[in-house]
């Protein structure tokens, strides 16, 4: 851009042959947040893109589901998280009179939610009766950690890598077995879960996690180690 706008630089008469078909893909989400007038905290998290009316979202078959707790100046305090079809978090909105730990929260975008101690069967069992005391409970600290998100890279490593020459990886046993337009069956979740035990998949992504808790420890004392019972 400095090319543009500096009349002593030599001037190009094209862009660089090898930037012609780039195209940027986001994977971090868009944070904005705050505080609001009256004193409220705001923090809206939600994937990159275009805005959309949450009118013309939620009319999209695949929009997924929304699960609160509290309300607008209500005791607890407003918390909303959006789970798409694929069950993972795609938008997280908090609305408190009090401060609360927005990076963190932040750090929920794109999880499972599985990962997150199965709230979605917890929620519907009605054992979560506030987001805010739920998400700082010690279970979900390990979320927030900064090597987080490396730990999540090696593990999606070890499913896409083939274990051995000529045979398939997980990953490409979930591609044969899916069918993109059609939800899996029991069945299939079944024989995923016998081909993820089989193909050594399992016991290295176990070996991972103790590896990334004992690494972690410092900060991670909360979490059982092997030998510690």
């Amino acid at each position: 851009m400095l090319r543009l706008f500096d009349p002593t630089l030599d001037q190009q008469s094209a862009p660089p042959e090898e930037s012609l078909n780039l195209i940027p893909i986001y994977r971090n989400p868009k944070i904005q947040g705050g505080i609001l007038p009256g004193g409220y905290y705001y923090l809206h998290v939600s994937k990159p893109g275009l805005d959309v009316p949450l009118s013309t979202q939620m009319e999209q078959p695949d929009y997924g589901k929304e699960y609160m707790t509290g309300s607008v100046g209500g005791d607890p305090e407003y918390f909303r998280i959006h789970i798409n079809q694929y069950n993972t978090v795609e938008t997280v909105t908090c609305l408190s009179v009090k401060p609360f730990p927005a990076n963190n929260f932040a750090c929920l975008y794109g999880l499972h939610e599985r990962s997150l101690n199965n709230m979605v069967s917890r929620y519907e069992e009605k054992l979560i009766k506030d987001f805010y005391s739920y998400f700082m409970e010690t279970w979900s600290l390990s979320l927030y950690h900064d090597r987080f998100s490396d730990f999540r890279d090696e593990v999606r490593e070890l499913l896409i890598t083939s274990p051995t020459e000529g045979k398939d990886s997980v990953e490409d046993k979930v591609r044969q077995v899916v069918d993109e337009d059609v939800p899996m069956n029991e069945s299939q979740k079944k024989q995923l879960m016998e081909i993820y035990a089989s193909s050594g998949s399992k016991r290295a992504v176990e070996t991972r996690l103790l590896s990334f808790l004992s690494y972690n420890y410092y900060h991670l004392p909360m979490y059982a180690k092997p030998g510690m019972v």
